[in-house]
């Protein structure tokens, strides 16, 4: 292992000036990789709405009359509701022979490829760097995007094809971000730059649904070749585009360590390194403990609360437009906006409460781990319960229905904010996108089981199935709180830290050297950061 010989001293007269967070190069760093994360998610979930306004209603192999006595029959559509079931004329633009089955593959496809590369890309970026292996899987994963409309009237095949690729490349951005902040975040501001850049995820996913829904109201002539013609492909353009570039903007201001980065000040640079040394945080080229790692408790806590809580997650992002259109009856004109409501209070949630997990622990009004439980409880139980009530609603109280939904997924926003997002960092040091990586691909099989399960299961599209469907996730919510609350780990675990008292844990051959040197400068036991 190379290591930096550099001694801090922590103590009074000896700490560095505090580099204000407004106006650094690591908030301007923070804003990149939010709006990293919103294009992604974008591409991700847009496509949720997209395939509504894509496929043709008649997809289903139904005659109109079959599809009336399955209306009448079998949906139980309340009198009250019969105004909502008026058929209207199929949009120009609603043209690809897609049947339920198949786009529940399609929408869960994407996580195919998200699975395979989570661990891989966590020992990837090691080698690359976080700055140019993100730039790469921003740019593939856009690619991607931007290819689906021109290939999409071939064969689903194709398609299903290009979102294994999408989802492939992202399957390395949590790792690949967990990395990158593991080098640039101090701890006592770890929870406000995590939880502004993973506020992106819930802002592109209301971007991409709101704008979806308000591209698939419109076509060209039909003179236009296809690829052309339709609005939904603009679409898809436009978030590729925006992908690429921005992974040339990044390229621009982004640097691995902020030792190397030109943009940023000698004092915000001594400020991290201090800090960063303070946590006693491992060398970047430290050896993976993969043993330890694997047999520790908070590995075990944050693959238990992630592979459950992502199911009901995964689900509710890929399939709420399904539920809105069938059982709550809306249009494709208010499915977009109405499906985005729920991660615009998410997103709300997770920016104003990025800075209070801090300011918690700060005070030491409760300990880092129990801050993290607090959040994460609450992040997991309110939208298990409000899936419960939901679940009893048909299209009779169906704004009732869309209000559950909203507050469910809003208070979800602390589990992102303050929960097992965050608490990786916590425990974990430099390893977190290994340990990020590995559950996270674990985790990745509600991401392709949940919609195919849910297509299975509400093949009849009632809203007796669509119950069912509900209560299942709700229980992973469940399973999730529960086990974060028993497991969780609030401090950086032993295999984690870089305590030259303990070199064997991190392989390095000069830690004699080190010691004599300590010794040599007469650095109080109480107070020495290396």
């Amino acid at each position: 292992m190379a290591k930096s010989k550099d001694v801090y001293v922590v103590g009074e007269g000896n700490e560095p000036k505090k580099a204000p967070l407004v106006c650094s190069v690591r908030l301007l760093l923070a804003c990149l990789v939010f709006l990293g994360f919103f294009i992604c998610y974008a591409q991700r979930n847009g496509l949720a709405v997209g395939i509504v306004c894509m496929v043709n209603p008649d997809a289903d192999n139904v005659t109109l009359a079959q599809r009336s006595e399955i209306s009448t029959n079998h949906r139980n559509i309340p009198a009250s509701c019969h105004k909502h079931t008026v058929q209207k004329t199929r949009s120009r633009s609603q043209v690809l022979l897609w049947p339920k089955q198949t786009r529940g593959v399609i929408l869960g496809s994407f996580y195919w490829g998200y699975a395979l590369t989570q661990v891989a890309s966590s020992v990837a970026v090691n080698i690359f760097g976080p700055k140019r292996f993100l730039a790469l899987l921003i740019f593939f994963s856009s690619l991607a995007t931007m290819l689906l409309p021109i290939f999409s009237k071939l064969h689903p095949s194709i398609v299903i094809l290009l979102r294994v690729v999408a989802g492939a490349a992202q399957g390395g951005l949590w790792p690949t971000i967990f990395r990158f902040w593991a080098s640039w975040a101090p701890a006592s501001e770890r929870t406000t730059l995590l939880s502004f850049a993973s506020s992106g995820p819930a802002m592109g996913t209301i971007v991409s649904l709101v704008i979806g829904g308000l591209f698939c109201t419109f076509s060209l002539d039909d003179a236009m070749p296809f690829i052309f013609r339709y609005g939904w492909s603009f679409f898809f353009y436009l978030l590729g585009g925006l992908g690429v570039i921005w992974s040339v903007i990044w390229l621009i201001f982004a640097s691995d360590t902020p030792s190397n980065n030109q943009h940023i000040s000698d004092n915000e640079k001594e400020y991290i390194r201090t800090c960063k040394a303070a946590e006693k945080i491992q060398d970047s080229r430290t050896k993976t403990p993969w043993g330890p790692m694997l047999k520790s408790q908070g590995f075990w806590c944050i693959l238990i609360a992630m592979v459950s809580c992502d199911f009901g997650l995964y689900a509710i992002w890929a399939v709420v437009p399904e539920y809105m259109n069938e059982v709550l009856l809306f249009s494709i004109e208010e499915n977009g906006f109405l499906s985005a409501l729920p991660h615009v209070a998410s997103f709300i949630v997770v920016l104003l409460t990025g800075g209070l997990a801090d300011f918690i622990i700060e005070r030491k009004f409760l300990s880092r781990v129990n801050t993290r439980k607090l959040c994460h409880g609450i992040g997991t139980l309110s939208p298990a319960i409000c899936l419960l009530i939901i679940s009893f609603l048909d299209c009779e109280r169906r704004y009732l229905a869309v209000f559950l939904l909203i507050v469910g997924v809003a208070l979800n926003g602390l589990m992102m904010s303050g929960g097992y997002v965050v608490n990786v960092s916590d425990f974990s040091g430099v390893h977190s996108g290994v340990v990020f990586g590995i559950c996270n691909t674990i985790s990745s099989i509600g991401g392709f089981c949940g919609p195919y399960i849910t297509s299975i299961i509400t093949k009849h599209k009632t809203a007796a199935e669509w119950r069912l469907a509900f209560m299942l996730y709700a229980i992973s919510f469940l399973i999730s709180a529960i086990g974060f609350s028993i497991l969780a780990r609030g401090e950086t675990e032993a295999w984690a830290r870089d305590d030259v008292h303990d070199e064997k844990i991190n392989y390095d051959v000069d830690a004699n050297k080190e010691l004599m040197e300590m010794d040599s400068a007469n650095v109080p036991t109480k107070n020495p950061v290396v």
